[in-house]
C-alpha cells in the first residue's frame, strides 16, 4: 500500500473515531437533557396533586422561589402562570397521582393472582404483565370461590420480612382499583416460604 494510500486510511479512520466519539455525546448530553426534563415536568406534576387549589398554588410558587425548576424557561413559565392565578387558584387544574409497582424490595418475591368472580378475571392478564416487569414471578392464578375468602379485595403474606413488601403491593392495587380499603394481612401457612405473596381481587 502506497503513503497516499494509507494516509488516506488513517484520515478515514479518524474521521469514523470522531463520528463515533461525537454520536456518543450527543446522546449522551440528549439522554442528560430528558432526565432534566422529566426531573422538571414531575416537579410541576407534583405541585398540582393537591386536593386544594391554594395549596396547588403554594405549591407552584414554592418551586420557583426556591429555584428547584433547573430549567429557566419553564421556571419563568411557572412563575407567570402561578401569578396569572393567584387571584383565583381554583383555576388550577388538579392532578391526580398515579401509582406503579417498583422494583420488589424483598428477594425471590413470588405472586399468586385470585379472585372470586369470573368478571374480575381479566385482570388476571393485567396485573401479570405489570408485576413481571418490575421484577416479580407470577406463579399462576386462578379464580376461587370458597367460605376463606373475604368478599373484599387484599393482599396476603405468610412471613413477617414480606410485610413491608406485601403493604408497598396492597398501596398500589388499591390506588389502581380505587377502592376505600385494601389491607394486608398476614395469614398462618406453613407450606408458603418466604417471598411468597397472593393478590386477591376479591368475590
Amino acid at each position: 500500500m502506497g503513503s497516499d494510500a494509507v494516509r488516506t486510511a488513517i484520515i478515514g479512520g479518524l474521521f469514523a473515531l470522531f463520528g463515533a466519539l461525537g454520536g456518543a455525546a450527543v446522546t449522551g448530553w440528549s439522554q442528560v437533557e430528558l432526565a432534566r426534563q422529566k426531573f422538571n415536568s414531575d416537579l410541576v406534576l407534583k405541585a398540582l396533586e393537591s386536593g386544594s387549589p391554594e395549596q396547588r398554588l403554594e405549591s407552584l410558587k414554592l418551586l420557583t422561589e426556591t429555584r428547584l425548576l433547573k430549567d429557566k424557561d419553564i421556571q419563568e413559565g411557572v412563575k407567570a402562570y402561578a401569578a396569572a392565578r393567584a387571584s383565583n387558584p381554583a383555576t388550577i387544574p388538579q392532578v391526580l397521582p398515579t401509582a406503579s409497582f417498583t422494583a420488589p424490595v424483598i428477594s425471590n418475591p413470588r405472586i399468586y393472582l385470585l379472585a372470586g368472580n369470573k368478571l374480575k378475571e381479566p385482570l388476571f392478564a393485567t396485573y401479570k404483565a405489570q408485576l413481571e416487569s418490575t421484577g416479580y414471578r407470577v406463579l399462576g392464578t386462578k379464580l376461587l370461590n370458597d367460605r376463606g375468602r373475604p368478599s373484599t379485595e387484599e393482599v396476603r403474606y405468610f412471613h413477617g420480612e414480606d410485610r413491608v413488601q406485601a403493604e408497598k403491593i396492597a398501596e398500589v392495587v388499591q390506588f389502581k382499583l380505587n377502592v376505600p380499603n385494601l389491607p394486608a394481612k398476614r395469614y398462618q401457612d406453613d407450606s408458603a416460604k418466604p417471598g411468597y405473596i397472593e393478590i386477591w381481587f376479591g368475590k
